[in-house]
Parts: C-alpha cells; structure tokens; sequence
C-alpha cells in the first residue's frame, strides 16, 4: 500500500513543534511550511495527501490557500486549525469539503480523530481508483491518463516531456475552466524560481504538445489562455487498461 504523506503548515514553529511527533505517529512522511505561499509551493512539489494548516498566516491565509488549492486538486484531504471560532471563516470552509475545523489548542484526541478519518477516506479512494482512473479521449484512439500521466495511441505510449507532461496534467484538472498565460507559466515552472514569467514559452509549449494531441483538444482562448477541451471522459471500467 501506498505510503501516505501529511503537509504541515503552521506560522509559529513552537506550537508546530509540539504536534510533530504525534502527527508522524499516524502517517509515514511530514512535509513543512511556515506561511501560506510556502506552504503552496510545497504543495505543488510533495503532492501530498493530507494537508494540516491554520487560518491565519502570513502572506496567503489558510482559507484563501485552501480555495486556491481546490482549484486544482478536489481529493487532498485539508484539516483547518484556527484560535477563533469565527461564523464567517467557518462557513466559508464548509465550501472547501474539509475533513475537519478544529479550534486551538488542538486537543490530541481530536486531530488523532481527523488523521483517522482523512486515512480512511484516502484508503476507500485508493481501492476504488485502482479501477475508476479518469481517462480522456482526445481524438481517434489517442486517450489521456489522468492519474498515471500518460498519453496512449491505440495502447501505445505517446512519449511526453516532463513540462508537456505538466501542462497536459494541469490543464486536465478542470476541463471547464480557462488558465490563464500566467497560471500555466507559474505551474510549469514550480521548481525553477529564477525563471522570469514569459508568456512565449507557454505559447510554444502548447504548440509543442498539439503536435502530440489533436489540436482542438487545447483550445485558445484569446485574450485569456488556454482550456483543454476533450471529447469525453471515461473511467477505466469502461475499457480494457492501458498502463
């Protein structure tokens, strides 16, 4: 069985500290980030499969850093801590389908409680996505693997590089919605922070990847960006497995 991995993030790196062992009792790796931008880009990086964070932090709260990540990711496992119990922040988070909202200090029993439950539900996923992957069909034979980030032709592998890769998997988080020039830069460009925005560069990417995919399936949206743009969706019940 797949390891599973937590995100930590907590501005005062005291009351960090004090969770830490307990935290690493109930999953095998813990991830660490002190503010809400930090915590972001360890998220892009890690992936991981449960995120502990609070409402209030530097540079990007917990609430928005949430919202930004449901964006793109509807199954990470988010717990929210906070010292208040405030109606309007709780109701916003009720939007964000949390596995907890719980009130500092943290009472062990209750974030063991919202560990267990978070690994339950990441476990019954697991089992049901070892037959349900979402697959894409792009055109003619041509299918995309949205977990496994692999393209196929007639079952056979159409080679990817790592940023077309990227940029195929991005865009597929949400066929409804357009990404803009700077949104698919940043993505793309994640672990590479000296690099300067260069709206080019996703450009010739896309153009690059239509060479591999039909045109259509990445639509231009002028003045906006890009949406990818499937015929339809499967789930690998419905035909035999490719990987």
């Amino acid at each position: 069985m797949k390891e599973m991995s937590l995100l930590y993030i907590e501005d005062d790196k005291d009351i960090q500290e004090i969770y830490l062992d307990f935290i690493r009792e109930e999953v095998d790796t813990v991830h660490l980030a002190h503010d809400g931008e930090e915590g972001y880009e360890v998220y892009l990086l890690t992936k991981p499969d449960i995120i502990l964070l609070d409402i209030n932090m530097p540079k990007l709260d917990g609430l928005s850093l949430a919202k930004k990540i449901r964006e793109i990711d509807s199954d990470v496992k988010i717990i929210i801590t906070t010292a208040y119990a405030e109606q309007d922040k709780l109701l916003q988070a009720i939007e964000l389908y949390l596995i907890k909202y719980i009130l500092k200090p943290i009472a062990p029993a209750i974030l063991r409680e919202a560990l267990l439950k978070a690994k339950k539900e990441i476990m019954a996923s697991r089992e049901t996505n070892v037959l349900r992957q979402k697959i894409f069909n792009l055109g003619e034979e041509i299918k995309w693997n949205f977990d496994t980030e692999k393209l196929y032709e007639n079952k056979n592998e159409i080679k990817l590089t790592k940023n077309e890769r990227r940029l195929l998997k991005f865009l597929s988080t949400n066929k409804n919605k357009v990404f803009t020039f700077f949104e698919i830069f940043n993505h793309i460009s994640y672990d590479d922070f000296d690099k300067d925005y260069d709206a080019g560069q996703v450009r010739a990417l896309v153009k690059l990847l239509r060479k591999k995919i039909p045109k259509e399936s990445v639509l231009n949206i002028y003045g906006e960006g890009y949406r990818f743009n499937p015929l339809e969706e499967h789930t690998l019940k419905e035909f035999d497995r490719v990987d």
